[in-house]
């Protein structure tokens, strides 16, 4: 396996799919987006999914080439299209859409677990039993020496046994105070972030964003760094958390301190809030 102060290997699993705004269509998912802001760090990003024999996974393909995201992971359904999220805004921020039965869904990953440093994942996937299962097989086969988090809870595409496997196999969490709060309720918490720690065995490290009030990290020891979020003008919020875990990634990756990976990741988040769509246009972070 790649050592991390050689050139570290993501595997980036999930969901990609098409946001159609209102004027435009872009490439998105959130895995799409973590894996191209880590090439971007220098990364090899391995990028696990599924898309449709059709023009939006054609364009989901040549996307992530362009982003230095390796596709020999990306699967190619003949049948189901590529996956699509519907965009719209509103005068408190954006709603979305997103359609089923679509390619994602059937992530089947066959073969052997791909080796990397980190693998990364989302709750998302376990809408679809086929998907799941690949999940699974990741956390059961493969050797990953950072497991990160993202817990992105979309109702009613919310399946609690892929909650509890994913928190179980965790060493990194990302979540929300929105979602820890859905957490909290969905999972007969008390909603306090330390809970975390006793239902997630294996983590090390939380970091709980909160919008515009910043963010917050929290190690297993019981140290805590709290980051305001700077005035800037949000253009579109989407892909923010993702630009977000893939600042923390990059600086735990590298065993920088807490107080720098909260700052690195804040400022990843920040950097794509004045643009249309979460793919990274820019590399000052």
């Amino acid at each position: 396996m790649t050592e991390v102060n050689e050139r570290p290997t993501v595997l980036s699993f999930g969901e990609s799919v098409i946001d159609v705004y209102p004027d435009r269509r872009v490439v998105a998912g959130s895995p799409v987006h973590l894996a191209a802001h880590l090439a971007h760090r220098g990364w090899r990003a391995l990028l696990a999914t599924r898309v449709g024999d059709d023009e939006d996974g054609r364009m989901i393909r040549r996307a992530i080439e362009l982003h230095g995201v390796s596709d020999e992971l990306v699967e190619v359904d003949p049948k189901l299209p590529t996956g699509t999220v519907t965009i719209a805004f509103n005068e408190t921020g954006h709603s979305f859409e997103i359609h089923k039965p679509v390619a994602w869904d059937h992530i089947g990953l066959l073969g052997p677990a791909p080796e990397a440093d980190v693998l990364c994942y989302g709750s998302l996937v376990g809408r679809s039993e086929i998907a799941r299962s690949a999940l699974f097989r990741l956390f059961d086969e493969g050797r990953y020496r950072m497991r990160v988090l993202d817990v992105n809870l979309r109702p009613p595409d919310v399946h609690l046994g892929t909650v509890r496997r994913g928190l179980g196999a965790a060493t990194v969490i990302k979540i929300s105070d929105e979602e820890l709060g859905g957490l909290a309720a969905a999972l007969d918490l008390s909603g306090e972030e330390e809970e975390l720690f006793t239902l997630a065995p294996s983590l090390e490290w939380l970091a709980v964003t909160r919008g515009s009030r910043g963010a917050r990290l929290r190690n297993r020891s019981g140290d805590s760094w709290t980051r305001p979020a700077e005035a800037i003008e949000v253009v579109d919020a989407v892909g923010a958390g993702d630009a977000f875990t893939a600042g923390l990634v990059h600086a735990l990756a590298g065993e920088r301190p807490g107080d720098e990976a909260i700052d690195a990741a804040m400022r990843a988040a920040e950097s794509i809030l004045g643009q249309r769509g979460g793919l990274p246009t820019r590399l000052d972070v």
